[in-house]
């Protein structure tokens, strides 16, 4: 097979063509154009096309992960939207959880709904707990719910009704009046978006998805018509929060809202792939991209995944995604001095344009790549194999207007924004490692982005981890990520029942209902039915809570095998459990795996000698000033050589920067192993 993954940043847009025939991999970083990212991907298409001599109809698949919503949501970029529910359920997004997320401010800002309040309108229709219809829709209240909405401007309706999650007729009565009164709306339906108990967060997540979709679907279906237009024939397939990636058809409507992470999710795909061939079952995922950092967990050789992905706003969104947090630290992170006088790296963000001062853009304020460049860490003169020429004179004047307000040399302060943006990462992975009892001494990271490498073994002193692993083509990682997905479709039925009385015949029939479900999907998908792999699971809590916990069963298998994982998943995740407590089961689920096509990476055979290209003065903290560094070019790597920091390793996508007291060996899959040794 013949494939494209696209994987759009803040900065570049990467682009890698895997050709199974020829077992040879393409690469091209194009600039990406922020307010048209359809372009850039069409650039990158295109050039890869002509470095492999390839038409489109050779082309079997096309995979993208896209930060449309990752950035909207970010950025609060929502669709103006209504709300039509359940009378007494108004201000149900407005109450919310009533968990105070500090709890020690009383003067804490309240923050704004997804919908407000003039947008939200209550219908008579009511079901019980059980889905019984109480009090039918009142269709006419409908209709003009919708006219109220239209004359105030929504584009999209969400439909949120109590305890449609065990009867969705009512719900699906309200969406069909909408689209009959205003067809032009976008309109969807919480149990069409999130089927599952709990109101609070069914209703927030309806209300992100219809937020959202007016946005999404048509830069895929833009997209979509590009691919047609050039004569492409193959499935356009688009990369989940969940890990996995589905046709651009299914990633529309209702599923809009599982893209959120869909361009971080590449790299932790990447890093999973690194389990099979580094030799590393834990990893600690950082792609440091132009805007922003991405950090995921891999644990046991599999990605760490939960339920509730709490937004930026605050807002829930109930969904099966990987464990990532996101913070503003990439290479375009601006450093700037706060009211205190501290200096602070980020969250903003120069990205590609203006850029950083050193592309000689129109970009004036310091930023990391800035810093990097004045200590001689990246190339002073030309990036990316010679295309991007960098500027030394203008990142000095911009990093030493800063060290001027701190009474900095040019070199101090530009250690001083990469101490800090280090710090920020540092905090980021050690919060994520809190949060599972996770200890970092037992993982290795993974220097991924085009800026991953620069900070990574500093990084990774500071939080006592073993090693880093600097994969084939970090720039480029997330989009080979996106390249060695498989086909995923998260399947979810409600139910409530407690766990010592279960009706294994309705969990048994929800199993196989769901396992046919998701092996349609994926039929309908074109992924082979050799390939496909069905995983089953159970959420069960305690009696009383609000939270549950899913685990991983056999349809058929016995309550109290399964009971007894819960207590030790349970114990294990919040460090306490109670299994002489009453425990209900909320939830069955099914995960189904399709695979188009599996991607063989050759072992590399051509190597260089293994010297050094050139030397050049590079600041290193450990050596107090300027050290003379030996400069390898990455292709010229010899697997039977050791380099011994300070050195730089510099390659078309990245340059990995080693401190003193380091060592780095290549592996036969062409992955930089650095291994940390004590400083004196």
């Amino acid at each position: 097979m013949r494939r494209i993954a696209i994987d759009t940043g803040g900065t570049f847009t990467d682009c890698v063509l895997y050709d199974g025939h020829e077992k040879v991999l393409a690469v091209a970083k194009v600039p990406s154009q922020p307010k048209s990212p359809d372009r850039a991907i069409a650039n990158g298409i295109n050039r890869l096309l002509e470095i492999a001599k390839l038409k489109p109809t050779d082309i079997d698949q096309v995979a993208h992960g896209t930060t449309i919503a990752t950035n909207a949501v970010i950025q609060g970029r929502y669709a103006r939207a209504g709300m039509i529910t359940t009378q007494g359920c108004r201000d149900t997004l407005e109450i919310g959880s009533q968990i105070r997320t500090q709890p020690y401010n009383l003067r804490a800002e309240q923050k704004k709904p997804l919908i407000p309040r003039d947008l939200r309108i209550e219908v008579p229709g009511r079901l019980a707990a059980m889905g019984e219809e109480i009090e039918a829709i009142d269709e006419a209240a409908v209709r003009q719910a919708v006219k109220a909405l239209k004359d105030k401007g929504a584009e999209a309706v969400a439909v949120a009704g109590l305890f449609s999650f065990a009867n969705p007729a009512q719900e699906e009565r309200v969406a069909e009046i909408v689209r009959e009164v205003a067809p032009e709306m976008y309109v969807m339906s919480s149990a069409a978006v999130s089927p599952e108990v709990r109101e609070y967060p069914r209703f927030a997540t309806v209300a992100v998805n219809v937020g959202l979709a007016p946005h999404l679907d048509p830069y895929l279906s833009r997209l979509r018509g590009f691919l047609d237009a050039e004569g492409f024939t193959c499935p356009l397939l688009i990369m989940q929060s969940n890990g996995g990636v589905a046709t651009d058809s299914r990633c529309k409507g209702d599923r809009a809202h599982h893209l959120v992470l869909s361009g971080p999710a590449g790299c932790v795909m990447g890093g999973l792939h690194l389990t099979k061939v580094a030799g590393f079952d834990n990893l600690v995922t950082v792609d440091v991209g132009g805007t922003s950092a991405d950090i995921g967990m891999i644990v046991g050789a599999e990605a760490r995944t939960r339920m509730e992905m709490l937004l930026s706003n605050g807002v829930p969104l109930h969904l099966r995604h990987l464990e990532i947090e996101t913070i503003g630290a990439g290479g375009g992170s601006i450093a700037w001095v706060d009211e205190g006088g501290a200096l602070q790296v980020g969250p903003q963000s120069a990205g590609a344009d203006p850029g950083p001062a050193c592309f000689g853009l129109t970009g004036t304020e310091p930023t990391l790549t800035d810093a990097h460049v004045v200590l001689g860490r990246l190339n002073q003169d030309r990036i990316l194999g010679g295309e991007l020429k960098v500027h030394l004179d203008l990142a000095r004047k911009a990093v030493g207007a800063l060290g001027e307000k701190l009474g900095l040399s040019v070199e101090e302060a530009a250690l001083g924004i990469v101490r800090v943006a280090d710090a920020n990462m540092a905090g980021a992975i050690r919060s994520v490692a809190a949060r599972n009892g996770d200890d970092l001494r037992e993982f290795a990271l993974v220097a991924a982005g085009g800026a991953g490498a620069l900070n990574a073994v500093d990084l990774a002193r500071d939080l006592g981890m073993k090693a880093v692993v600097v994969p084939m083509r970090p720039g480029l990682f997330s989009a080979i990520g996106v390249l060695d997905a498989r086909i995923r479709h998260d399947l979810v039925q409600s139910v409530l029942m407690f766990a010592d009385k279960p009706d294994m015949a309705l969990i048994g029939r929800a199993h196989e209902t769901l396992a046919e479900k998701a092996r349609a999907m994926l039929a309908a998908d074109g992924a082979p039915a050799k390939g496909v792999e069905i995983s089953h699971q159970l959420d069960l809590r305690y009696l009383g809570q609000e939270y549950a916990v899913t685990v991983t069963v056999t349809p058929g298998e016995a309550m109290a095998e399964v009971l007894k994982r819960f207590h030790e998943l349970h114990d294990r995740t919040y460090g306490h459990s109670a299994p002489g407590e009453a425990t209900e089961i909320v939830a069955v689920r099914a995960v189904g795996y399709g695979q188009l096509g599996a991607v063989h990476w050759p072992d590399r055979t051509v190597f260089g000698d293994g010297r050094p290209q050139t030397t050049r003065q590079v600041w290193f903290a450990e050596a107090g000033g300027y050290v003379t560094a030996p400069v390898y070019q990455r292709a010229a790597l010899s697997p039977s050589q050791t380099i011994r920091g300070p050195a730089i390793i510099e390659q078309l996508d990245t340059t990995t920067v080693m401190p003193p007291a380091c060592t780095a060996r290549l592996d036969s899959k062409d992955n930089i192993i650095i291994t940390l040794e004590a400083l004196a």
